[in-house]
């Protein structure tokens, strides 16, 4: 069950690239489609909280700050720094550098946790991880700059604790309660750069043209899937997972999302696959799959391990 979560939640975070060119390509800003997405996906998560009541303000009592930290570096800091790298550097480079993430996890959890990994394990990381450079096409010779390569690791950083703070909230807090606070803080605090002028934010509810597999679906259905599909469900799917299987696997199964998001584009938007790009996903699939295959340790991956971690 955590494994299958691990996979809807990558490839619903897949999904969310081209829901959101879709709607960039028509005139929104960027920055506006992740407030739209973050902002829907909060509301329905604050009124599925209502409804369920799942003991909201016991949670945030028993872990306040790993609420905060993760609306703060999960949620926002990720899309915030990810969007800054691109500024600087090519949509590849940015992405390579924000899914170093996993192995931030697997340095955390071993040098922090004192949490053996096996070396299938390792190996699937390293075999993904040279899938990934294929299919975000890394090899290119271009330029890179210190800024984007800063905000990109940052990216980086921001996307491990994803992973590190639904494991480590995991045995104090829901997974609905975690999602839902988590965005309402990371919606907040994107909306307040906005005001501030740090994201520029431009939301054109006049937009024409958004287009899915060659189809003007309108924009609110294209801003509908991007906040049920790739927030809500994404989310959920992501922090049950990392309840069940652990940080260390959750984010090797998380590079999912990027072939997930190739093959999106390529149905959606018509963005065709090259022959390397495919062997990268074949190897990025691969490596998963060792990964996903190995051994347990003695002290199983999913164990919480110590409020320090």
């Amino acid at each position: 069950m955590g494994l299958a979560l691990a996979v809807v939640s990558a490839v619903t975070f897949g999904l969310s690239g081209p829901f959101a060119k879709a709607l960039t390509d028509a005139g929104w800003s960027a920055n506006g489609a992740v407030l739209v997405r973050m902002g829907g996906a909060a509301a329905v998560l604050l009124v599925i909280l209502a409804l369920i009541r799942p003991g909201v303000l016991a949670a945030v009592r028993a872990d306040g700050p790993a609420l905060v930290l993760y609306g703060v570096l999960a949620v926002a800091g990720v899309q915030v720094a990810f969007f800054n790298a691109l500024l600087y550097v090519p949509v590849a480079v940015a992405l390579l550098l924000e899914f170093l993430g996993p192995i931030l996890v697997l340095a955390w959890v071993w040098l922090v946790r004192r949490q053996r990994l096996g070396p299938r394990t390792l190996l699937g990381a390293v075999v993904a991880l040279f899938g990934l450079s294929l299919v975000v096409q890394i090899w290119t010779g271009v330029e890179l700059r210190w800024e984007g390569i800063a905000w990109g690791l940052a990216a980086a950083v921001c996307q491990a604790s994803y992973f590190l703070v639904a494991d480590r909230a995991g045995s104090a807090t829901p997974p609905l309660v975690l999602a839902g606070v988590g965005m309402t803080i990371g919606t907040v605090v994107v909306a307040l750069l906005g005001v501030a002028g740090v994201l520029p934010i431009v939301i054109d509810t006049a937009a024409t043209g958004v287009l899915l597999a060659g189809v003007d679906v309108g924009w609110p259905l294209a801003a509908t899937l991007l906040v049920l599909i790739s927030s809500v469900i994404a989310y959920l799917a992501g922090v049950a997972a990392i309840a069940r299987i652990g940080a260390p696997r959750g984010s090797l199964v998380a590079l999912l999302e990027v072939v997930a998001s190739a093959v999106a584009s390529w149905l959606l938007l018509g963005q065709v696959p090259t022959p390397v790009q495919a062997v990268g996903g074949a190897l990025i699939l691969s490596g998963v799959a060792m990964t996903i295959t190995s051994r347990r340790p003695a002290r199983a991956l999913e164990t919480q391990i110590s409020p320090v971690a």
